[in-house]
C-alpha cells in the first residue's frame, strides 16, 4: 500500500499527468454534453414539426370549411326554378366529370 500512496503523491505532483487528467476529463464531459446536445434538438425538431404540421392541417381545414359553407349558403338562398341555380349544377358536374378525367389520364399513361 505504501507504494500506491507513494505513486499516487508522485502523480499528484506531476504537472503533465493532471494536464492529461483534466483534459481526458474535459474530452469525456464534452461528448456527453454533444450526445445530450443532440438528444434535446431531435426532440425539439420532432415536436415543432408536429406543431407546423398540425397547424397547416387546421389552417387548411378552417379555410376548405369556410369556402364551402359559403358556397352551399349562398347556394340554398337563391331560388330553385331560375337559370342561375342550373348553371351552378351543369357547371359543378362538369367539373367533376374533368376531376375524374384528369384522376384517370395519369393512370393511363402510367399503364403504358
Amino acid at each position: 500500500m505504501a507504494k500506491a500512496t507513494t505513486a499516487d503523491a508522485v502523480s499528484n505532483n506531476d504537472p503533465l499527468s493532471s494536464i492529461s487528467d483534466a483534459m481526458r476529463d474535459a474530452i469525456h464531459n464534452a461528448s456527453e454534453d454533444a450526445s445530450r446536445a443532440r438528444e434535446r434538438v431531435r426532440e425539439a425538431t420532432s415536436g415543432m414539426t408536429q406543431s407546423v404540421s398540425r397547424f397547416g392541417y387546421t389552417s387548411s381545414y378552417m379555410l376548405s370549411y369556410g369556402i364551402v359553407y359559403a358556397a352551399v349558403f349562398v347556394a340554398r338562398s337563391i331560388p330553385q326554378d331560375n337559370p342561375i341555380v342550373e348553371g351552378f349544377i351543369d357547371g359543378g358536374r362538369a367539373a367533376v366529370e374533368a376531376l375524374n378525367e384528369a384522376k384517370a389520364a395519369p393512370a393511363e399513361s402510367s399503364a403504358s
